[in-house]
């Protein structure tokens, strides 16, 4: 059995009504999702008042890489990732996307992390399903550990209960044994309130996966444009509600770039990709402005082609 650290979370303020809360332990899934609504817009003066961070490290991380995915309780897909540098455990992600055939629309097939999925389930039933996640990886990391009890938030273990201790549990299996897989991520802030991440996947040589996102600041204060401050706590390819400039879905863009590059082995070439031209007419070409975020991509991936280069994996 896990370990509940937090007590049950008393009475908070959220959109001027109050809530009162009350009941100790585990909430069934499904009947927290019920109670979730689509997202409503937090104003710069409109704290959320539950706490947590969607920031990764920053800098360089590498490693073997492990990953597993299953879908489990009536199809919610759980995925869980994990980087080993020599004997050291360097990197522990677990994400959650919703079933396709979720109750409510609005919700169907979205990532959790980093979506307003958290705001929605913090303000129904005191907890974000992120809570317990990113806690139960930071034990992970700080005591060298993926099995065994960890401490929880109340209200938000059932994802740890039903998917990533036993995706942990399948992946431990696999640690003793070099992986073919290799990971290299690079973090960095790139000013008014955003964090430029980059994620690349190896195999025996060739790329398998490039994930790159920007991550919104944990407070709107640290968000410099108004438009983007009530998507704290969120990333553009993981929101719901993110308005991409350019006119074609950030999320559309990097999954673009990620089959590129699987297919070109070419982390440099963006060619042929959606709003890499200066402008637009959105009528014919689709997009009214370039996406900037190409710049910052092309310098984080040639950052790590050169750390990739020196290790001499690829």
């Amino acid at each position: 059995m896990l370990v509940i650290k937090k007590a049950c979370i008393g009475i908070f303020l959220i959109a001027g009504v109050f809530f009162l809360l009350t009941g100790c332990g585990n909430t069934p899934a499904e009947e927290a999702e019920k109670n979730a609504s689509p997202a409503e817009e937090k104003s710069e003066q409109e704290i959320f008042p539950l706490d947590w961070s969607v920031q990764p490290s920053l800098g360089l991380i590498k490693g073997d890489y492990y990953r597993i995915e299953e879908r489990f309780r009536q199809g919610h897909l759980g995925i869980f990732e994990l980087v080993k540098n020599g004997d050291e455990i360097v990197h522990v992600e677990f994400n959650e996307t919703t079933r396709s055939n979720y109750y409510n629309r609005y919700f169907q097939d979205v990532p959790k992390r980093m979506s307003e999925y958290n705001f929605n389930m913090g303000a129904k039933k005191g907890a974000a399903w992120i809570q317990s996640v990113v806690l139960v990886e930071e034990q992970m990391l700080e005591e060298q550990r993926i099995l065994g009890d960890f401490d929880v938030v109340s209200g938000a273990s059932n994802s740890i209960y039903q998917s990533m201790l036993p995706l942990a549990e399948k992946i431990e299996a696999e640690l003793s044994t070099p992986s073919n897989k290799k990971y290299y991520s690079i973090a960095e802030k790139i000013g008014g309130g955003l964090t430029a991440y980059l994620k690349v996947v190896l195999s025996d040589g060739e790329i398998t996966s490039v994930r790159y996102d920007e991550i919104f600041a944990d407070s709107p204060d640290e968000i410099a444009e108004s438009d983007w401050k009530k998507h704290y706590r969120q990333s553009k390819y993981q929101s719901v509600e993110y308005d991409e400039p350019s006119r074609i879905g950030f999320n559309y863009q990097m999954d673009a770039l990620n089959d590129k590059v699987v297919r070109t082995q070419d982390l440099l070439d963006i060619s042929e990709l959606p709003a890499i031209d200066e402008s637009g007419d959105y009528a014919s070409a689709g997009f009214t402005i370039r996406n900037d975020a190409w710049d910052r991509y092309l310098d984080l991936a040639e950052k790590l082609l050169t750390e990739m280069k020196a290790d001499g994996v690829i």
